[in-house]
């Protein structure tokens, strides 16, 4: 079965991922192609909910402590400035996770694993099926998820290359991390036939 969540054909002799200029192979299929999800990764690599209490807790804190004054240019002066800043921090962190989601792309082919990075540097990663020894994958409370990719020691793979795409504190040995995937599952189900060969 063939998926391709952006519309790129699976079926064409030169098939192609989304953003990468150079079209795959003859024959080789796209079993399935796809993107994080903005608000996954707003949650899940850029933290927004646990920021979000942190600055709630923050200026409850100092409204709480400056309560006497709550009448006064003094105070609201203040209370304005730290909302503006609470603001910008979490609408930025939304805009990156947009900004990072539009940048990359996700494919499995019937040969290799093609993960196109880069928010200021576009670079297209290939990681054969063959080099592919384990997967761990991981479903969150809001039904998106990832799934980490052990490799082949001959895989060679620089940490910071594949950065934020990578599971952390793996430097030594990276494990490409498929992120904010919509239907974790899913797509742990066709990497599975894939790299079997189903």
């Amino acid at each position: 079965m063939t998926t391709s969540v952006l519309g790129v054909s699976a079926t064409s002799p030169r098939a192609r991922v989304h953003g990468v200029a150079e079209a795959l192979p003859p024959g080789e299929r796209v079993l399935w192609e796809g993107a994080p999800q903005p608000r996954a990764l707003a949650r899940h690599l850029l933290l927004v909910r646990p920021l979000t209490t942190y600055f709630t807790l923050m200026v409850g804190w100092w409204v709480l402590a400056n309560v006497s004054r709550i009448g006064s240019a003094e105070f609201w002066g203040p209370v304005a400035l730290q909302l503006t800043l609470v603001a910008v921090v979490i609408g930025g962190a939304h805009g990156l996770a947009r900004w990072i989601a539009a940048s990359t792309t996700y494919a499995i082919t019937d040969r290799r694993l093609v993960m196109r990075l880069g928010v200021v540097f576009p670079l297209t990663v290939n990681i054969p099926l063959a080099y592919v020894q384990g997967a761990q994958a991981r479903t969150f409370g809001d039904g998106t998820g990832q799934i980490a990719l052990q490799l082949d020691p001959k895989e060679k793979l620089a940490w910071i290359v594949l950065f934020p795409h990578v599971r952390p504190w793996r430097i030594g040995r990276p494990e490409p991390l498929l992120r904010g995937l919509e239907d974790p599952a899913a797509v742990g189900a066709i990497l599975r036939r894939a790299t079997l060969g189903e």
